[in-house]
């Protein structure tokens, strides 16, 4: 395509400006810019965007709270809206039976009170209303259709179609992230649907008050939405309109007690545990006919596909949309924005204030591509290629109702999903921007068999970071360093381990037989096994000296989130997704025990030195000390607001350190200086300084240190004697688990940037 000159392109961006204005103001999409309304967005009902037109009616009641409905509160409840079209004045007082200004009758069916308009389209509108007829008044939503002699297209003929499948809407509302279909009656001409009330937070409101999202909540959202989605096209319905503000965090019946008053401190993810709700059908079309050609705009502007725009829309129309939602909640731009028009591309990653991962971005301009043949035909195709990264992500096409019991609590699973090939991870720093830095080449033969581990004549000099590279560019879940200190251990996203050498980045060993991510790794204090745990649900044995598998220890009917060893070499612990903590004989195989006296997902586990106790964390944010020889639960501590992703204890076996979504680090005295052998239990000091959620805590050899690092990469250092900050480490780009060498004074970090970096650390 040749170049346009200047002008040419300036009055092409005019028209573009002018016809999405016209399309926003058909469908009432992007409502309030420049309207200087007064009312309080943050207290409109996050079920839709209020529409302008109704903001300017409103705007001069006497509270902006008055236009929503209370349960019963007269205060809240001081006006009701005539639905009749035609209707001038559609205010009236609260407890009217007839409009004052048309004498229509304000109560649908003789039970539904309307209050105000949600928002509105050519041919529908959408209202907010309570049920009178049931003693709690409940709230709901009308969706109001009607005809019109203007509108004499394929418009009514859909609407047409789309009235007479109330029954498609009834199964839809099945599905527990669909609004329930209610009822659906005709009154004077004019169809109506009444719908469940999703209580909530939509995300374009998430996306004004708090920001642009991470790449972390892109996966969870994917997740959440295509399987819906794919309820809905099995359906045989076109959404029409999914955008941000149709977009529902559900809202949690129950809040957990640690939450109380810190709902606002939550991002995206963490804001309930009932998952994202797919709203508003307003613009649904069949999908059983074939391209429906129209010759007016269905959906909103900014986010509709260019056959939609054509009124053409198809299923894929809907797998555009969803990809524009994402983009649009990645960079905080109009999708308007994001679009190139001199090139006739997206331009979206230009925009982005953190990269976000190649397989990432590779299905999101597949999601958006604007010929429909070069775009995702289904939502299996895009969670096919979210599975395969390659990773047995049974969690995502197993489960479409796939929600959260706390976003900590199930991100692993979310993560497996995530990435094979990365864009390179930024130079890592070690203090200083001027360290230097150096590259192991990548490995090109098969890795040789592991028989010597001598590394006499070794020298300890060496730059401040070392990166350790891997060729598959495969994300590191978990890294652990053999006891005598020269081999570290990674689990990693394909379901690998790998054994390499610390000082020359050597590949020594693959090992292969997880279905799964490898969540977990572990080297016994002996050095002659390995245990590692999966998303696959299984737990495994290896040789660490020929790699062979010794045996699989099947219990968990989830994930393995953490194994650990006992001190003695004879006991594998393992927690996971399904609430439990086991306890494995290693020379047998033999489940031991197990202890399902927990209340939420167990994340973290440790033994401490003494062989007695052993401490699990859980995302409801407690811990709980256990005698795991006798069963006995010896003490319950409690500080953490969110999820415990991370313990560890001091290598004197006195303190335990616990890291939290909460972004802090408590230390704890578990000390048994008493004549019960009962730990003190008692808060030592608060750790602050992360700015992200706490995966991964431990301790030096000499526990004179202890390392903590954070979902975005970044690492700390503290002075256990007195808790200040020792060093802040930054290298890695996102997620990092830690592990301190026993033998010196290096510290191995591995991400899921893909990464391994060894850390020299200054005495």
């Amino acid at each position: 395509m040749g170049i346009l000159p200047a002008c040419t392109i300036d009055l092409l961006n005019l028209a573009r400006r002018k016809v999405s204005n016209n399309l926003r103001a058909i469908d009432g999409s992007n409502c309030g810019e420049n309207l200087g309304n007064n009312y309080d967005q943050a207290k409109i009902p996050i079920n839709y965007l209020i529409c302008p037109q109704e903001a300017a009616r409103t705007a001069p009641l006497s509270s902006p709270t008055s236009k929503y409905v209370g349960r019963g509160s007269p205060a809240e409840r001081q006006m009701s809206y005539c639905t009749n079209p035609n209707c001038q004045n559609p205010q009236n007082l609260d407890r009217a039976t007839v409009c004052k200004s048309c004498e229509s009758n304000l109560l649908l069916k003789g039970r539904y009170r309307v209050f105000h308009t949600l928002g509105q389209s050519l041919t529908c509108r959408t209202f907010l209303a309570v049920d009178e007829d049931q003693p709690s008044q409940p709230r709901c939503v009308i969706q109001q259709f009607c005809g019109s002699a203007a509108v004499a297209d394929g418009r009514t003929q859909q609407n047409r179609a789309f009235r007479g499948s109330a029954s498609v809407l009834g199964e839809l509302g099945k599905h527990p992230q669909l609004p329930k279909l209610l009822a659906s009656f005709e009154v004077e001409g004019c169809q109506y649907l009444v719908q469940e009330y999703i209580e909530g937070r939509n995300l374009a409101d998430r996306l004004s008050e708090k920001g642009v999202v991470k790449e972390i909540q892109i996966w969870y959202l994917l997740s959440e939405l295509l399987p819906v989605l794919q309820f809905v096209h099995e359906n045989q319905l076109i959404h029409g309109d999914i955008k941000p503000s149709n977009i529902i965090h559900r809202k949690t019946p129950q809040a957990s007690p640690a939450w109380a008053g810190k709902e606002d401190l939550h991002p995206l993810s963490e804001e309930s545990s009932s998952g994202l709700v797919l709203v508003d059908f307003g613009a649904a079309i069949p999908a059983n006919s074939g391209p429906l050609k129209t010759q007016t705009v269905t959906g909103s502007a900014e986010y509709a596909a260019p056959e939609q725009i054509k009124g053409q829309a198809i299923k894929s129309s809907d797998i555009y949309s969803l990809g524009v939602t994402c983009i649009h909640l990645l960079t905080g731009m109009s999708p308007f924005d994001l679009f190139d028009i001199k090139t006739d591309s997206w331009a979206w990653r230009h925009y982005l204030k953190v990269p976000v991962s190649g397989r990432l971005g590779r299905i999101l301009d597949k999601m958006v591509q604007r010929e429909p043949s070069k775009r995702y035909r289904s939502t299996e195709a895009i969670l096919t290629d979210m599975k395969y990264g390659p990773a047995s992500a049974q969690v995502i096409l197993s489960k479409p109702q796939w929600t959260l019991a706390m976003w900590g609590a199930s991100v692993v699973a979310l993560l497996s999903v995530v990435l094979s090939v990365r864009l390179p991870s930024p130079v890592p720093q070690a203090f200083t921007s001027s360290e230097p830095v150096s590259s192991i080449p990548e490995i090109r033969f098969n890795p040789p068999p592991m028989e010597n581990f001598s590394s006499s004549g070794e020298s300890q000099s060496g730059p401040a970071v070392r990166t350790l590279a891997d060729q598959h560019k495969n994300p590191v879940w978990a890294v652990a360093v053999a006891p005598q200190g020269r081999v570290i251990v990674s689990g990693n996203n394909d379901g690998t381990i790998h054994l390499l050498h610390k000082r020359r980045g050597k590949l020594l060993k693959v090992l292969t037989g997880h279905l799964g991510p490898v969540w977990s790794v572990a080297v016994s204090p002996d050095g002659r096994t390995i245990a590692s745990g999966s998303a696959d649900g299984t737990i495994k044995l290896w040789n660490f000296y020929s790699g062979k598998l010794i045996q699989t220890l099947d219990g968990h009917t989830d994930g393995v989130f953490s194994v650990v060893f006992s001190p003695d070499n004879h006991t594998v612990a393992s927690v996971g997704k399904d609430k439990t903590l086991k306890l494995w004989e290693v020379q047998s195989g033999a489940e031991l025990e197990t202890l399902k006296r927990v209340f939420d997902e167990v994340q973290s586990v440790a033994f401490s030195p003494d062989r007695e106790t052993l401490a699990i964390g859980s995302s409801d944010g407690k811990i709980n000390l256990w005698n795991w020889q006798t069963g006995e639960l010896k003490e319950t501590l409690w500080g953490h607001s969110e999820g415990v992703w991370s313990l560890a204890i001091s290598p004197d076996g006195q303190t335990l350190a616990s890291g939290s979504w909460d972004q802090t680090v408590k230390l704890w005295d578990i000390s048994t200086n008493n004549q019960f052998r009962q730990p003190n239990a008692s808060l030592l000091r608060t750790l602050i300084g992360h700015s992200d959620k706490v995966k991964s805590l431990a301790f030096s050899p000499d526990g004179d240190k202890l390392a903590s690092a954070d979902l975005s990469g970044t690492i700390k250092l503290w002075h256990m004697n007195s808790g200040e900050v020792a060093g802040t480490l930054k290298g890695h780009s996102t997620w990092v688990e830690l592990a301190f060498n026993p033998q010196d004074k290096t510290l191995i970090s591995g991400s899921f940037d893909d990464t391994i970096k060894v850390w020299r650390l200054s005495p």
